[in-house]
Formats: structure tokens, sequence, C-alpha cells
């Protein structure tokens, strides 16, 4: 039995999305991150960072990190399809598109958001806020432009672990306004994933709502 920690609407959507699509046995313990509960003692013995996702694994170890968690699942399912084969020529994008989508993309938004992390002027969010939102719409761009030679998914028409990783990066739009109208082919992708009978069982759970226009 796979155990995950998660919130609502927090990174740990995609581990809970991948366990849902591998078809795992697994159970769920809220941490309710709007109670600051990933900063409490009993958490922290789980995951010393303060932070989410986190997977214990049936051996009892945990681990902790989304791109981890996603490649596991993927590599101890390998009947559910989420990750190409060590030797298939589609690993190599694989494992490119879920490490940009979690090394690039992500932190990019994660500094939008949380501008104070980068400055410790106060009057300096504002401009680092600005400066990552231009970050964030030329990567959506790139990805969108990828889409569109070479969807639905980002292996063609293969969908994989790295799909539901880009499928939650586009439900934040706040720090991207309008995604789904300025970039059709993100868009045509998230109402794809969005319909898997898995993805939307959980999302349903996590409180993201249907694609919006």
């Amino acid at each position: 039995m796979y155990t995950l920690y998660w919130s609502h609407n927090s990174a740990s959507i995609v581990s809970h999305y991948c366990l849902e699509e591998a078809g795992a046995p697994y159970d769920l313990i809220l941490v309710d991150m709007a109670q600051e509960a990933h900063k409490k003692p009993d958490f922290l013995k789980v995951n010393p960072a303060g932070k989410l996702p986190a997977l214990k694994l049936p051996d009892g170890s945990i681990i902790s990190e989304c791109a981890a968690i996603t490649l596991l699942i993927a590599d101890r399912f390998p009947q559910s399809g989420l990750a190409p084969a060590a030797d298939d020529p589609k690993r190599g994008a694989f494992l490119m598109w879920l490490f940009h989508l979690n090394n690039t993309l992500q932190p990019a938004m994660l500094r939008y958001y949380y501008p104070d992390r980068i400055t410790t002027e106060a009057a300096g969010t504002g401009a680092v806020q600005e400066k990552a939102k231009e970050e964030i719409a030329m990567l959506w761009s790139r990805i969108d432009d990828h889409l569109a030679k070479s969807g639905p998914y980002l292996l063609g028409n293969t969908f994989s672990a790295a799909d539901p990783l880009l499928y939650m990066l586009s439900t934040w739009q706040e720090c991207c306004p309008d995604l789904y109208k300025r970039f059709l082919s993100v868009r045509r992708h998230a109402e794809k994933v969005r319909a898997r009978p898995a993805i939307a069982r959980v999302a349903e759970l996590n409180e993201v709502g249907p694609v919006a226009a």
C-alpha cells in the first residue's frame, strides 16, 4: 500500500493523478496547507522540508519531490503506460519534459506566487512578479508550439506521466492570465487530460473545475 500526503490544489495532485492512473493501491493523509499543517512537527517528521507531496512506499520508506514520485510510480507500474521503457526511443523526451516542467516552468511560476522568497526588498516584489510573468508566458508559448506541431500530448499521441504535471500547471493561471485563450494547443491538451476518467476523479476531489474558457 502506498500513502500519499496531500493537500487540496497543491503539487501533490500530480502524484495523486499518477497513482490513480496506475491503478496503484493507495490511501491518503490530508495535510491541510491552508492551516499550515505542513509546518507542524508531525508532518516535519515525514518530510523535514515541510513540502508536499510526500509518498510512503510499501516498505515504509518515504520519498518527496514531485518529479521523483511521478517517475517512481510510472516505473513501478509499467503496465499503466505512464512512462516509456528505458530502451524506448521516447524515453529521453519523456524525461526531458518531466524535468523541464518541474525544474523550469514550475519554479518560474513560484517566483510569481512567492516573490518575497526572491528578494529581501519589500518594494522589489512587484518587479520580481513582472519578470516572472514574462518568463512564464515565454515558456507556455514554447510548450504551445510543441503541442501544435507534435501533440496532442507531450509525446505526440502517447499519454505519459508528464501530461498530468503539465495539466496541473496549466490550471494555475493567475501568473498567466487567459492562458487557455492565448495558447489554444495547451487548452486542447488540458481538455484531453481532464477528460480521462482517472484524472477527472482526482480533479474533483481536489476541487479543480473543468477547463475554463
